[in-house]
């Protein structure tokens, strides 16, 4: 008889009735083979970069595919202390697949050597690159300059429009509905922001980082063909001034996305993850969701995909076996499992999208076609990939203008520099590394 697939987990982790340990090993699941056609075991490495093994994979897609590929060894590393990318790297353990965010493609796959252009995979097996929502998929490939196809998504967070029924009831204003623009939520919020009796109440909040990186004019802070800065501009300007109106309302402020579980914000856009953690927290919260506002500039486009990709690494020595895995997790069967759990999808299936939530009690009843109401935004031009990657955080900027009163073009030319003198300050560490 063949062997069949294990299941292994190399971190403190917990899926099913599979637990083990930090130190790797631990209990496995063997299904048998087809004892007909036996192929030759293959044992592969799927890196967790993002998330818990735990929050995406859950048993029943675990089974599903030991019962698809009953020769196949599944070692699932999850990242943290001691398993991160050198820790891989110096212990000789290299994934076959990675999962990571695809905003990480340049910093972490490509730094580490680990980038692989699938299209040949990809033709060889037949997989259906049509099937993924085209802006979502555009995205992942921006990422690197070449336009190769490094990864494939596979999951995605979904920003919304989260409201607070309560607090709209309180105060009797109609609640949010999808297809709004911005300026009418600003309307909203200006109807919601008060004091009443001893209780401040907030009609908006946001994490201004996200609204600027994932935006919705397709723009992006760093030139794609030059070692700086571009955000003192008429885009950023716009999405500067669209969002500070928000907090500069009276007793208004930029409240952490976590306050929502309080009940005393009635709106936040966030990804569709956090609002499960605020329901949990706080489980008589009254919320629903519509459709993120879209701009009166760029009506009727959601944000830019927050993606996260497989990658078949160059360094596996199974390429087909892991494309086999990574297409089949890709498959209408997996990613509508995945959906009902309330993981976001990126295929264009209406079918997979109408099932989100349906296994998780706190998306019960609520508008999740709010979800995919609107198209993503697309990809910003691809940026050079022999440029310094830096980080850019939009949060102190934008808190720093709302506090001290800064008009939006000193703070985005303010910023600007500030950026460009952490480029500088990266070019001359690689400079000096290369010598």
């Amino acid at each position: 008889m063949v062997k069949g697939i294990r299941t292994v987990f190399t971190s403190c982790l917990l899926i099913g009735s599979v637990l083990t340990g930090c130190s790797g090993g631990g209990e496995s699941v063997q299904t048998g083979g087809n004892a007909l056609k036996p192929k030759e075991p293959v044992t592969l490495t799927l890196f967790f970069a993002q998330s818990s093994p735990a929050e995406v994979l859950d048993q029943a897609v675990l089974d599903a595919l030991q019962k698809k590929f009953p020769h196949i060894t599944l070692n699932i590393i999850a990242r943290g202390k001691g398993s991160d990318y050198p820790d891989l790297i110096a212990q000789g353990t290299l994934p076959d697949i990675l999962y990571e965010s695809a905003a990480f493609t340049t910093s972490r796959v490509m730094a580490n050597g680990f980038e692989y252009d699938m299209q040949e995979l990809v033709k060889k097996h037949g997989f259906n690159l049509g099937s993924i929502e085209p802006n979502v998929l555009a995205q992942t490939v921006a990422q690197n300059s070449e336009s190769k196809l490094y990864g494939l998504p596979f999951t995605m967070n979904k920003y919304a429009l989260f409201y607070n029924k309560d607090v709209f009831d309180r105060f009797g204003v109609p609640y949010p509905s999808n297809g709004m623009t911005w300026d009418e939520a600003y309307a909203l919020s200006g109807k919601l922001t008060r004091v009443d009796g001893s209780v401040t109440y907030l009609g908006f909040t946001a994490q201004p980082n996200n609204i600027m990186l994932n935006n919705q004019l397709s723009i992006s802070p760093l030139h794609a063909k030059e070692d700086k800065a571009t955000i003192n501009n008429d885009g950023y300007r716009l999405l500067y001034d669209n969002l500070r109106r928000f907090f500069e309302l009276p007793n208004a402020t930029i409240a952490p996305l976590g306050d929502f579980s309080k009940g005393t914000i009635a709106m936040m856009v966030n990804s569709h993850p956090g609002i499960i953690g605020a329901a949990r927290a706080n489980p008589s919260l009254n919320w629903d969701v519509a459709a993120v506002p879209s701009l009166k500039e760029r009506p009727k486009i959601g944000f830019k995909p927050a993606t996260l990709a497989l990658f078949v690494t160059q360094t596996s020595k199974h390429k087909d076996e892991a494309f086999e895995v990574v297409s089949y997790l890709l498959s209408e069967e997996v990613q509508t499992a995945l959906v009902k759990n309330g993981v976001g999808t990126p295929l264009k299936s209406d079918a997979v999208k109408k099932a989100f939530g349906q296994n998780v009690p706190e998306w019960q009843g609520k508008n999740v076609g709010a979800l995919y109401f609107y198209p993503d935004a697309p990809p910003s031009e691809a940026r050079a990939s022999h440029l310094v990657d830096v980080g850019v955080d939009f949060g102190n900027s934008f808190a720093a203008m709302v506090k001290d009163k800064i008009d939006s073009n000193t703070a985005l030319r303010s910023f600007e520099e500030q950026i460009n003198q952490t480029i500088e300050t990266a070019k001359a560490a690689k400079a000096a590394k290369s010598k």
